[in-house]
């Protein structure tokens, strides 16, 4: 699994861990919030529904905005390697999608970055 931060630098957390820290420490914390963070609080932009083919080796996800994000199901070995029960064994927040079971979690701010750099790639 790869880390979600580059050493040396502070890594970004959610309002709800923030909150969870503070109340458990006596310490600082310091969050750092960028576009991705904005534009979702901005536009109160949620996951809210999450499909998946197998058989069409994708899934989709489904904003709030009627906006999808597509992805190939293999691109996801924990996806490609689990069966369909274990991938329609999934809970749903605003900001990700957990699958239990697999102990495996995708997130909106991820999903949305790579948007992103598909975008640029693309110009």
């Amino acid at each position: 699994m790869e880390h979600s931060s580059i050493h040396g630098t502070q890594p970004l957390v959610s309002s709800r861990l923030e909150e969870y820290l503070r109340d458990d420490s006596d310490e600082s914390v310091s969050v750092q919030s960028d576009e991705f963070d904005r534009l979702l609080v901005m536009e109160d932009l949620c996951i809210n529904r999450f499909v998946f083919f197998r058989d069409l080796d994708l899934f989709l996800i489904i904003l709030t905005n009627r906006r999808t994000i597509s992805r190939r199901i293999s691109a996801y070995s924990f996806l490609q390697n689990a069966t369909d029960q274990q991938v329609a064994d999934y809970t749903l927040s605003a900001n990700s999608i957990h699958w239990p079971a697999l102990d495996a979690d995708l997130s909106l701010r991820g999903f949305l970055m790579e948007e992103a750099l598909i975008a640029l790639r693309s110009n």
